[in-house]
């Protein structure tokens, strides 16, 4: 077992900057050694703030610095050449969501994970969010009965979007289905289980060439129906899971305090269950770099950053809307 991992980051924006203290909140079980963005200012800020050598170009990094582990969290147009980057040195990889830009990329990517062999984890962080673990066991344990409805919210202003590359149809694959629902859709599979059925409705508010919100209904292999939607443009903005079931009502608020609580039967009082614990980005690192170490099968894998991307792109043909800017 590796007692202290090497990891690197490539891609020094706002994810990074959690990948970052995630590392650092690990303790001595893993050190920061590079960073590397194309960005010169934006790289040689994050070493500043972050330490480790600095690169502007992550190629160069990769061969110079030979980290044993790597956090890819670029725009999802470099993720595939970056995953060969790494599969063909050997590296470890924690890539950031979306996997890909569309299913062909992410199968691609899937081939070069089988045939290469290296420990590839995606980054579906909220499955890391503790009081996600929370709900997971009041449905495990049947104190809700059985799960009859899901209905999630994610949206809030995405102030300046614009201008930046999550509007850019060729760099990000997508709008706000590929950014936002990626996680409701894994949120669903995991919690509720695979999906059989899926539709959506897409709109755009904003002078941009991609969706800006997002209706989804699925209906899971069990028959169990779900309400997903997600908004860049809507304010005040929610994050909300909620699970109607035969026994009661679960309701997770990301922005609540605490976090979960539940209601069984009509007269009864609300239980709030709190939570002390890591944030989900510092659990998903944990984990991540405990993998590295004793070269274990992370908890989230390839085929389930492929599982999301073939969802979307259905929900995509349902809402007859040809995929933006890649083929």
């Amino acid at each position: 077992m590796n007692d202290n991992v090497r990891v690197a980051i490539i891609g020094c924006g706002g994810i990074a900057r959690s990948h970052a203290k995630a590392y650092a909140a690990s303790g001595d079980i893993c050190q920061l050694v590079a960073s590397a963005d194309t960005s010169v200012t934006a790289a040689d800020a994050f070493g500043k703030e972050f330490g480790g050598a600095v690169y502007h170009d992550g190629a160069q990094m990769l061969d110079e610095v030979r980290p044993q582990a790597v956090s890819i969290c670029t725009p999802p147009s470099s993720h595939l050449p970056l995953v060969r980057l790494c599969a063909q040195r050997g590296i470890a990889v924690l890539c950031e969501k979306p996997l890909a830009r569309n299913l062909a990329e992410a199968d691609e990517m899937v081939g070069i994970v089988e045939q290469s062999g290296i420990l590839f984890m995606h980054g579906l962080c909220h499955r890391f969010h503790g009081p996600v673990s929370q709900m997971m066991e009041l449905v495990r344990n049947g104190s809700l009965g059985k799960v009859i409805h899901y209905y999630n919210r994610f949206s809030f202003r995405f102030e300046g979007v614009e201008n930046r590359w999550f509007s850019d149809p060729e760099i990000a694959g997508g709008g706000i289905l590929l950014d936002t629902a990626v996680h409701s859709l894994d949120l669903f599979s995991y919690i509720v289980g695979s999906v059989a059925e899926i539709s959506a409705h897409v709109s755009t508010t904003l002078p941009i060439k991609v969706e800006d919100s997002a209706a989804i209904l699925v209906v899971s292999e069990s028959g169990v129906s779900g309400d997903i939607s997600c908004s860049w443009v809507t304010t005040p903005g929610e994050s909300i899971v909620r699970l109607y079931c035969t026994g009661g009502i679960a309701e997770l608020d990301y922005n609540g305090k605490p976090n979960l609580r539940y209601c069984l039967g009509e007269n009864e009082a609300v239980v709030p269950v709190l939570f002390e614990g890591p944030d989900r980005f510092a659990a998903e690192i944990r984990h991540f770099v405990e993998c590295v170490r004793s070269n274990s099968r992370p908890a989230i894998s390839v085929y389930d950053g492929r599982e999301a991307i073939r969802l979307i792109e259905e929900a995509y043909a349902s809402a007859e809307v040809p995929r933006p800017g890649v083929s």
